[in-house]
């Protein structure tokens, strides 16, 4: 599930970003098909990646440029109860999985500035349509 400024994007921010941060289920079976599926679109060394540590880490950082950062917990974010109220976005035709509103709001409680700037852009849009936070 998509997370993070990218997320941010999708919901109508235009922040910029140079990475895309990815929220996984922490299995290692979830890990092994995330790793193959960046393998299958240019990242051919996250193939090199075990699943294990993956799915123990709060965060993998998978290339430079782009970079994609696997997480299994944004903040206080987990994917299990995110991807309940997830939107699926549609980009030329891929389905994207994006979490909400709110927990994109809770995910960037971390006291950063920056973080502090992208609450206040999302309570934005929420406000902008209706309070509806899906």
């Amino acid at each position: 599930m998509l997370v993070g400024a990218s997320a941010l994007q999708l919901w109508g921010s235009t922040r910029a970003t140079r990475d895309i941060d990815i929220l996984i289920e922490p299995t290692v079976a979830n890990a092994r098909r995330v790793l193959a599926g960046l393998g299958e679109t240019g990242f051919g060394f996250a193939k090199e990646w075990l699943a294990e540590e993956v799915a123990k880490r709060p965060v993998t950082i998978i290339g430079d440029s782009p970079r994609v950062d696997i997480l299994t917990v944004a903040w206080s974010v987990h994917y299990r109860e995110a991807s309940k109220e997830a939107t699926v976005f549609t980009v030329e035709t891929v389905k994207i999985p994006t979490a909400s509103i709110d927990h994109l709001i809770a995910s960037k409680r971390t006291g950063r500035l920056q973080d502090a700037a992208d609450i206040e852009v999302l309570e934005e849009i929420k406000r902008l349509r209706g309070g509806e936070a899906r």
